[in-house]
């Protein structure tokens, strides 16, 4: 049963993934864009996608965002890989430069749109990389289409939702005025829609065929801690994550290694969410990826 304190409810963990992903997303705003890469768009069923182009030859490499950053999130790590790979990252509908409808952000339609991108672009098989939120629609890609699927790697992605506890997260007071309007906007709907999904969605990871590889970054602190915030929130704050998040991360690693067939699991300590564009980790994530993506297949 969900508990109703004068903190706002949170539903699940994916929630509180999804909540500090698009808090951080200016981390992969598009900024002072020096990157390698060329602009396009594709139209998907009347919505129109952007896309970036970093070229590469060899077979296809797609990068998928996490909810609110746009393709530009792999700016950096993109060019570390067009010496062997096509590569090219897609920002879905509702974020960037692509178009935002008011519906149509549910896992279902989100993977349509990546088969249909992956077809305009007339790529057969595909490597799949995916921030944050793009585990879902990986996932699901790689069980409807496993023959056009060839490596999956998930940056902090790799997660179930039905099982999952309902928890009601601590939260700092907000930073902003609230809102005087009652009429949600579009980022409100999309939010919402992310979350009725989240709540329900429980991938079969015993159906996903392909190689895959899963980075878990543990979580050590609550996004929204601050420097000089109340000592009582914050430790709320601390003992949620102690008691609630990291043992809800630690049973889907654990998960994640026992069902993936063809699964590895890393685990990193000391960074975040945004840990493929860390200055500490980057190059040993950039490597270890690409050894995965070179290796013989199983």
């Amino acid at each position: 049963m969900r508990t109703h304190r004068t903190w706002r409810t949170v539903t699940s963990i994916a929630v509180f993934l999804l909540v500090a992903s698009m808090t951080l997303a200016q981390q992969g705003g598009k900024g002072d864009d020096q990157s390698p890469h060329v602009s396009g768009y594709v139209t998907i069923k009347n919505v129109r996608l952007h896309y970036l182009d970093w070229g590469g030859t060899g077979e296809a490499l797609i990068l998928l965002p996490g909810a609110g950053d746009t393709a530009h999130v792999f700016d950096q790590i993109a060019p570390k890989f067009t010496d062997r790979f096509r590569v090219l990252a897609v920002t879905r509908r509702g974020h960037g430069e692509s178009d935002k409808p008011e519906k149509g952000y549910d896992v279902e339609t989100l993977t349509k749109d990546l088969l249909g991108f992956i077809d305009q672009m007339k790529i057969n098989k595909v490597h799949l990389i995916g921030h944050s939120f793009a585990g879902n629609e990986m996932l699901m890609f790689a069980a409807k289409y496993p023959k056009r699927t060839l490596k999956l790697v998930f940056l902090d992605a790799a997660y179930g939702r039905r099982e999952q506890f309902l928890a009601t997260e601590p939260r700092a007071p907000r930073r902003i005025a609230e809102k005087t309007s009652e009429v949600p906007t579009l980022e409100d709907k999309i939010f919402e829609e992310y979350n009725t999904y989240g709540d329900r969605f429980d991938p079969d990871y015993r159906r996903i065929k392909a190689p895959a590889l899963s980075f878990y970054v543990m979580v050590e602190k609550h996004w929204a801690a601050r420097p000089g915030m109340d000592d009582a929130l914050r430790k709320r704050m601390e003992e949620w994550i102690e008691t609630d998040v990291r043992p809800y991360q630690s049973s889907n690693i654990e998960r994640f290694r026992k069902e993936v067939k063809h699964g590895q699991a890393i685990v990193l300590p000391d960074t975040n969410h945004y840990f493929f564009r860390d200055p500490k980790v980057f190059e040993d994530v950039v490597s270890t990826i690409r050894r995965f993506l070179l290796e013989t297949a199983p």
